[in-house]
């Protein structure tokens, strides 16, 4: 064995952060998420004329959490993980504040989306939030969004945009379930520590 296998035998292995794992699920959540997002802007429902989410500020969420995942299964550091918590959970309180404005308007419908908004916001939690915790809100959201326009689509104003907003649905909660399978195979840290570590490493280069 030369001098050089030894040295390489010899190299500290470097932990690695959970943004950059090489997760598999990454192109199915990515996507999902970019179509979902996408389908603000088409025709999603016939109301006299074509109507599309983007002209309804309260159904807004899922789309933008749609983006929100595109853009974490994308990103490949810590720092682009920690920062989509941090959209997550931003995300999750507006999604609380216009349910509380819904419910003055129509209380049945506001209460369930508060009870959601409610949920979401816990799932990925205020601190210490790990890679797991947002694995498990991203199919939180995408089950609620799979009823949500499986109701829809069967409904007779049902356009484009619903029926490829339940397929974006579908593909992120099949997505989110492989990056949760994958992370419990490969354990990922906590999001602040791993940034902590992240920004340790770029000061000893």
């Amino acid at each position: 064995m030369g001098d050089h296998e030894l040295a390489s035998v010899a190299a500290p292995v470097e932990p690695v952060a959970p943004g950059t794992v090489a997760r598999r699920h990454r192109r199915l959540t990515g996507l999902s998420g970019l179509l979902l997002f996408a389908c603000m802007f088409l025709p999603a429902l016939q109301g006299g004329e074509p109507v599309t989410p983007f002209e309804a500020p309260l159904a807004l969420p899922p789309y933008l959490y749609g983006l929100v995942f595109a853009l974490i299964a994308m990103s490949r550091t810590s720092g682009g993980l920690a920062f989509g918590v941090i959209a997550l959970r931003v995300l999750a309180g507006l999604f609380v504040l216009g349910s509380v404005v819904l419910v003055v308007l129509v209380p049945p419908a506001g209460i369930i989306e508060l009870i959601l908004g409610t949920v979401l916001l816990v799932t990925v939690g205020l601190s210490n939030t790990t890679e797991p915790r947002v694995a498990v809100t991203g199919i939180v959201l995408s089950l609620a969004s799979i009823v949500w326009f499986g109701f829809l689509s069967v409904t007779p104003d049902a356009l484009l945009g619903v029926y490829l907003s339940l397929a974006s649905s579908i593909g992120l909660f099949a997505g989110c379930l492989d990056w949760l399978r994958e992370l419990v195979v490969a354990p990922a840290m906590e999001v602040p520590r791993a940034v902590a570590a992240a920004t340790a490493g770029r000061h000893r280069q």
